[in-house]
């Protein structure tokens, strides 16, 4: 059973490093912070070598939270995910992860609690590493090609009508942090879902 109205206390945008991978469909989660961090005119993330990635700790709505991407890729980001909540020490329930998802259609934006990697390998590696799947999700739809491109596909910069949509889902994706931290968990499910 989930705990009632969670509000996160570390977003977690799911991407690859480097320029090569900057604007690929894996990378919405990344995007998704430097959107936030955009909008709220933060200043930039700064290497935490404890957790191998990038952070900044912040307040907004009188609510104190950080801000984290990892420097390892994808399939590794459970290492930095399992080393930056020991080290604040954080529950995993107080974590939202963003990251892209194959099963919703391009540019939808769904809020989950709990569930299956549903073949992610970021969320695998992070379910693995810290040995629960009990976490906050924001899901970015990217679509679903087909079965031997997956890998092309995730990998992959958007065609251009494509990009204009997922430029969509990265700003709702920022609107549904702000709720996060503004109403809680129960409230942003109900209104993104």
């Amino acid at each position: 059973m989930r705990p009632a109205n969670l509000i996160p206390k570390i977003f977690i945008g799911l991407g690859n490093p480097g320029d090569r991978y900057q604007h690929t469909r894996h990378n919405l989660g990344y995007l998704s912070i430097d959107s936030f961090m955009e909008r709220h005119q933060l200043d930039n993330l700064n290497d935490d070598k404890k957790s191998d990635g990038s952070l900044l700790k912040s307040e907004l709505y009188e609510k104190e939270f950080l801000l984290f991407k990892s420097s390892r890729y994808m399939n590794e980001s459970g290492f930095s995910v399992n080393q930056l909540r020991k080290y604040r020490n954080i529950d995993m329930s107080d974590i939202c992860i963003i990251h892209d998802d194959l099963d919703l259609d391009v540019g939808e934006v769904r809020i989950k609690y709990s569930g299956g990697h549903g073949g992610h390998n970021g969320l695998r590696d992070i379910i693995q590493a810290c040995g629960t799947k009990d976490f906050i999700r924001i899901r970015m739809g990217i679509g679903h090609p087909d079965k031997d491109e997956v890998i092309d596909y995730v990998l992959s910069k958007p065609k251009k009508e494509e990009k204009e949509i997922l430029d969509q889902a990265i700003h709702e994706s920022a609107n549904a942090m702000d709720s996060l931290l503004q109403n809680g968990l129960d409230e942003t499910m109900n209104r993104f879902n």
